[in-house]
């Protein structure tokens, strides 16, 4: 029992040291939309754990069914952001994420936002019981993980907004809509999961997805993404080391 702590200690380890190399070396490169491949199978391969999870939780049918519901929720937010500004602010995509759909969200998005938001929530559930509160709580969790994301993103170029703002070029209103669709998505998902208790393994994709985003943050020098990436990864490692992390 001790050598599979110590090996699975190891193992975290050493992904988060390759991940951390891995946001070094991103924030050296001048991205640009023929490197988008590269960004495409990077969001693939973070959301995989989670994904997995899903299905493995839920059975393949109705895996693939949240699964689906969350990645086409994500687009629909996503889409209604760049033609109306609702909710996230007058925003725009480069091509660094891939191709786009219908030439204005970019498909990686549905790989990208729902093992943030199944984090969020995994992370909410450990918290209460109470739906309500749940809800809050996965909305606000949601809200400070884009604080690290959308700075970091922004200074290497995935997208911009028409009007920056106070945070790091990132505008206020952007964090009122995650406040918004986090609390949407958190009702998504407490519809089609139920009661059924929420494993730790759905968190692995999106503190993976954390930790290279916080790492991006400290070696471009943002303080305040970076030390409040440091301190939910520390939230999270800590819920995960919980012996009943499973509600």
């Amino acid at each position: 029992m001790h050598h599979k702590k110590t090996s699975k200690k190891n193992l975290i380890a050493i992904i988060g040291f390759a991940l951390f190399v891995a946001a070094f070396f991103t924030t050296r490169q001048n991205l640009t939309s023929e490197m988008s491949h590269i960004s495409s199978v990077m969001v693939i391969l973070f959301a995989l754990p989670t994904y997995y999870a899903v299905i493995k939780s839920k059975g393949l049918a109705q895996g693939l069914v949240v699964l689906l519901a969350l990645g086409i929720y994500a687009l629909s937010i996503e889409t209604s952001a760049l033609a109306t500004g609702f909710p996230y602010g007058d925003f725009k995509y480069t091509g660094v994420l891939g191709a786009k759909i219908f030439d204005i969200t970019p498909w990686t998005v549905a790989f990208a936002y729902p093992p943030v938001l199944i984090l969020a929530h995994w992370y909410a559930r450990t918290k209460s019981k109470n739906n309500f509160r749940i809800i809050a709580y996965t909305a606000v969790f949601a809200t400070l993980v884009d604080m690290v994301l959308d700075p970091a993103a922004v200074r290497l170029g995935f997208w911009a907004w028409n009007d920056p703002g106070f945070y790091y070029g990132v505008p206020l209103v952007n964090f009122l809509g995650w406040l918004l669709t986090g609390a949407v998505g958190a009702l998504l998902i407490q519809t089609m999961w139920g009661d059924r208790p929420m494993p730790k393994t759905l968190a692995y994709s999106g503190i993976g997805i954390l930790w290279f985003w916080t790492a991006v943050n400290i070696c471009l020098g943002h303080i305040v993404p970076s030390a409040v990436g440091l301190l939910l990864c520390a939230t999270i490692f800590y819920q995960l080391s919980v012996k009943d992390s499973r509600l």
